[in-house]
């Protein structure tokens, strides 16, 4: 579901980034608030503050991702982002205490080479532009931003008070951005509403569920490698359906990438499970 993000999003191509980014949160926030409700909770101001950081952070990374989508390939999009666990090491680990290794540095370090192989490679296709690719590595950075200022708040809400009050906060600024900016933002036909519910309950909604269902019957080490797989679901799908030109440097960074985050994501996981945990779940 994760993976089909990133084609969703580019497949909508009668709305800008901005456009889709406005209606997939209010449909996230809305389903969530039903859920919360649901449980008996009630959304308070000291919520909603407590999630103002991450909220922020959160719209920042989906508006940053489905405007990248749309001016560079899914692939390099995709590859880009998959250096989260990697940024989330550095900036977030020595954050929360965590000790940084010399060999998760060299083989950060080979991740990056292999992003720097699927960049020079995609420049060759017409999908590419170093705009989308800028805007893709800005979104890395909101997306980190987000882990931590998520992991502060979880200190002290539950899981659902989390992702309903920080739903609601990405969507408040998504919105103000849009609105006040004067940006349009229509819909202009039923197939682009069936792609943003497709993304606010589908790979959002059903996708956060499953991920953390999943934690509770098999062991950290698979689902955080399994999410690696997101880019390679990415390329696949960009490929089949909307015709985007893989070429074999792609191909050969992207095993430089998963490979070494993979080895670092492994080296990890045994010594510090919840970091493992948080890292596994990305906001698509």
């Amino acid at each position: 579901m994760w993976g089909a993000a990133s084609v969703l999003a580019k497949s909508a191509d009668r709305v800008d980034g901005l456009t889709l980014a406005f209606h997939r949160l209010w449909v996230g926030a809305l389903a969530m608030f039903v859920i919360y409700t649901l449980r008996g909770g009630r959304l308070r101001w000291r919520l909603l503050l407590a999630a103002v950081p991450a909220g922020i952070a959160f719209a920042a990374d989906i508006g940053l991702f489905f405007t990248a989508v749309k001016h560079t390939t899914v692939a390099n999009a995709t590859m880009i982002s998959a250096l989260q666990p990697a940024l989330v090491l550095f900036v977030a680990g020595p954050l929360f205490g965590e000790r940084v290794r010399r060999a998760d540095i060299a083989w950060t370090g080979i991740a990056l080479v292999g992003v720097a192989i699927v960049v020079f490679g995609s420049s060759t296709t017409p999908s590419w532009s170093p705009f989308g690719d800028l805007l893709a590595v800005v979104c890395l950075f909101a997306w980190t931003a987000y882990f931590v200022f998520g992991k502060q708040a979880r200190a002290h809400l539950d899981a659902v008070e989390f992702v309903t009050a920080m739903s609601v906060v990405a969507f408040a600024v998504i919105a103000a951005v849009a609105v006040g900016s004067g940006h349009d933002l229509t819909v202009p036909d039923g197939g682009t509403w069936v792609v943003i519910l497709a993304l606010g309950v589908g790979t959002g909604l059903i996708g956060h569920f499953l991920i953390n269902w999943a934690h509770g019957h098999a062991p950290l080490v698979l689902t955080s490698l399994l999410t690696l797989l997101i880019p390679v679901v990415a390329m696949a799908g960009a490929a089949a359906f909307l015709g985007e030109e893989v070429v074999a440097a792609q191909i050969v960074g992207a095993v430089f990438v998963l490979g070494a985050l993979a080895v670092l994501v492994w080296r990890r996981q045994p010594e510090e499970p919840e970091l493992a945990l948080e890292v596994a779940e990305q906001p698509l």
